[in-house]
């Protein structure tokens, strides 16, 4: 292993390039806490683990430096991949499931993640050791505990070592263009288990992974009851915009992260002290899905008044006189933008979408506009004119994925439009199934 700590030209070129990608990737990246992180500390960020690579490359730039990652063996197998994620700075941990007889390699995994944090390069662990497609936090290894550990003791415990928990949350894990909130929370200082350590090591080790846990909960949406975990999100998205309202908040990605926190634990207590039954709550989601489902509306169309007849119009002739700047961005970007959404459909772990989607697209589009360039200066002639087009050529080509999604929710406004006036009779049952759902926030606990 070449020394991970040191950046290359190489490295630093890569980061820049991918980080502009992932920013394009995500509508809106927001980070929160950042007076979280200590300064002039050795530092391990520890994040819930919902969406494969997007998680690690989340940290990585919500840092703003280069962070040492740890991930799992079995993907450095091959020994190409493996000079890869060196590259990348990534080292292997070792599971009972590569074989007990490789465990012993993570003592030096261990020696060089001490020499990392030594030299003042954050760490980054995704602590579950695998990730889950639902907003719950797994059961945490101990691996990061017997870093942090063995770090400290290496110097006495003079080195004081911070764990930042931090929480990811997706709008919407598997696709692009979405809202991406990462928050820091309050860091866990090693330090404090010291006594602890000297007296037990497994007994601060398992005390430190359930404080860590906790801190990592508060920062992440969590369902606690992953039984009924569907109807419980689905019921505090339901009753979030009413929720806003009666507190007086404005409507905002932190605001609904926050509102979701609350209503989770709400919906959670109110099943605990059985004032909501969350069998019938499950019947209830289900029936009002299947009427959305059947009539291809969303639920986030009720969030907001219903738009009138003419306003749908105006909406709709709007579009058609931006539909050129739509096909010229399209023109120029479909090629790379398909391509790999037609190759994610072969990936069978949904959590992997977006990653194989986001590392394809950034292949595939620096090659293109490359490509480009080149097509641009042989047939026009014109330095000018060629990078006048090779500038506007991003620019339409996120307008003409937006607008795709503008086109989106605008078809369903019509179609509830539609279902509202021609089908007044089943737009009266899709409205009750909900107005049943909206009711239920009168037996959650009252703050």
């Amino acid at each position: 292993m070449q020394d991970i700590t040191k950046s290359s030209l190489r490295y630093t070129l890569l980061y820049r390039l991918v980080k502009i990608f992932f920013k394009l990737f995500y509508r809106r990246f927001t980070i929160t806490g950042r007076e979280n992180i200590p300064a002039g500390v050795p530092v391990i960020f520890a994040s819930n683990h919902q969406n494969a690579l997007m998680d690690a490359l989340a940290m990585l730039f919500a840092a703003n430096r280069p962070v040492v990652f740890l991930a799992r063996a079995d993907i450095f197998k091959n020994a190409r991949m493996a000079k890869l994620l060196n590259f990348l700075k990534i080292f292997p941990v070792y599971r009972i499931r590569d074989g007990i007889e490789t465990m012993g390699n993570n003592s030096l995994i261990f020696d060089k993640t001490v020499q990392v944090l030594q030299s003042g390069v954050p760490l980054g662990i995704l602590p579950e050791g695998t990730h889950t497609d639902i907003k719950h936090l797994q059961t945490l290894k101990k691996g990061i505990c017997r870093i942090a550990f063995q770090a400290a003791e290496t110097s006495g415990f003079r080195i004081n070592i911070h764990i930042v928990p931090v929480g990811i949350d997706y709008a919407h894990y598997q696709n692009a263009g979405t809202h991406l909130l990462l928050n820091y929370g309050t860091p866990v200082e090693v330090g404090a288990y010291h006594e602890l350590y000297n007296e037990n090591p497994q007994k601060a080790i398992a005390r430190l992974r359930d404080d860590l846990a906790l801190a990592i909960k508060k920062v992440m949406i969590h369902v606690e009851n992953v039984d009924f975990y569907r109807p419980i999100i689905a019921l505090s998205e339901i009753l979030t915009p009413n929720y806003l309202k009666d507190k007086g908040l404005n409507d905002n990605r932190i605001a609904r992260f926050n509102t979701s926190q609350e209503l989770i634990r709400e919906i959670e207590t109110a099943a605990l002290e059985n004032r909501l039954d969350l069998p019938l709550l499950l019947e209830q989601t289900n029936n009002y899905q299947k009427l959305l489902d059947k009539y291809k509306l969303k639920n986030k169309l009720f969030e907001s008044p219903a738009q009138t007849g003419l306003m749908l119009v105006l909406s709709a002739m709007l579009s058609l006189v931006l539909l050129p700047v739509h096909l010229y961005g399209m023109i120029f970007n479909y090629l790379p933008y398909k391509l790999p959404v037609l190759l994610t459909r072969k990936v069978k772990d949904p959590q992997f979408v977006s990653s194989v989607n986001f590392g394809l697209g950034f292949v595939t589009f620096v090659f293109w506009y490359l490509i480009l360039l080149v097509i641009l200066l042989v047939f026009t002639g014109s330095g000018l004119i060629a990078l006048c087009i090779y500038i506007s050529m991003p620019f339409t080509g996120l307008f003409t994925f937006y607008h795709y999604k503008h086109l989106k929710k605008l078809g369903g406004k019509f179609r509830l439009f539609f279902l509202k006036h021609r089908q007044p009779e089943q737009y009266k049952n899709l409205i009750e199934a909900r107005q049943k759902l909206v009711e239920l926030q009168d037996l959650l606990p009252k703050n």
